[in-house]
């Protein structure tokens, strides 16, 4: 015979039925041994049942204060939200780059702005002030240090890339970093053409289509040789460039003989301030290879993502 003897504390709580219920029912009323068990687990099922119906309810408050310290904070303390590109913006390709586009700008620490608009500002009201005939020299060398020195902050920044990359799948890491540099760009191209319009409009100082001209060419090559080192090595590596870059073309500007340059470093410096076919498509280039390698970088020991 076999005793259900695992069955019997179900059974004495009520928790059988049916055709299970009726099986043990049969077994007990032929098996003592059985029976006895089945009566002091129905005892003890009677009295858990009493202790606890004597027992107040908590307040549902209670659980809902256990909840929220169990769960996570979202934006814990010390840190910005993380965007979230799966199904909140949308599945048509245009809402979901645009999402993708704007949710950049939680990950951008606001100095990155600041300082570009520092540098745009100073640049207008420099070109401003002057000589007649060189704002547009004055531009050339403000505003594509602002965006380069932008792209550095912006693409090399520690937001917590890896919550980042965790919330963007399956967006692929490249388009949230293109999204970032577009973004970036986006916001300092805008910047500078604010700012050239206004000079247009307060001075004489000439057109504002050769004024864009001055600051936009230079402005391509040295943000993609910013946006490649602070990718594919680290940020600071980009900055320093960036400036090492506009100090010669400043001491280019001058008295070259006085400066002490070398003549091949000229001969680098200058065509990114005049930048023709080549260069431009070189610096497009750039940029391509840069989204196509940084997803295959391999994590940093200093902050374990593959951004810095």
């Amino acid at each position: 015979m076999t005793h259900p003897t695992h069955r019997l504390p179900a059974y004495a709580a009520g928790h059988l039925t049916g055709d299970d219920a009726a099986a043990v029912t049969a077994h007990l009323a032929a098996c003592p041994a059985c029976a006895t068990q089945a009566r002091a687990w129905h005892r003890t099922a009677t009295a858990v049942q009493d202790d606890t119906a004597r027992i107040a309810p908590p307040p549902p408050h209670l659980f809902a204060a256990i909840r929220s310290r169990l769960t996570p904070s979202p934006h814990p303390s010390g840190t910005r939200p993380v965007p979230a590109y799966r199904g909140d913006i949308g599945t048509r390709p245009l809402h979901r780059a645009l999402g993708i586009l704007t949710r950049q700008r939680t990950l951008i620490r606001w100095p990155v702005w600041a300082l570009a608009a520092a540098l745009i500002a100073g640049g207008a009201i420099l070109a401003a002030l002057a000589p007649t005939g060189h704002a547009a020299q004055v531009l050339a060398m403000t505003v594509p240090l602002a965006a380069a020195l932008a792209v550095a902050g912006a693409c090399g920044t520690d937001n917590d890339p890896p919550a980042e990359l965790a919330a963007a799948l399956p967006t692929p890491p490249r388009v949230v970093l293109l999204a970032r540099l577009t973004l970036v760009l986006t916001a300092t191209v805008t910047a500078g053409l604010l700012a050239t319009l206004a000079l247009t409009a307060l001075t004489s100082g000439g057109g504002a289509a050769g004024l864009v001209t001055a600051w936009f060419g230079p402005l391509v090559p040295l943000s993609a040789t910013s946006f490649a080192l602070s990718v594919l090595y680290r940020p600071s590596a980009g900055v320093i460039t960036a400036l090492a870059l506009w100090l010669a073309r400043a001491l280019s500007t001058g008295q070259t003989a006085a400066t002490g340059l070398s003549p091949a470093l000229l001969r680098i410096v200058d065509p990114l301030w005049t930048p023709g076919p080549a260069v431009l498509t070189s610096a497009a280039a750039l940029v391509a290879a840069t989204l196509l390698l940084s997803p295959r970088l391999p994590r940093s020991r200093h902050t374990g993502h593959p951004w810095r």
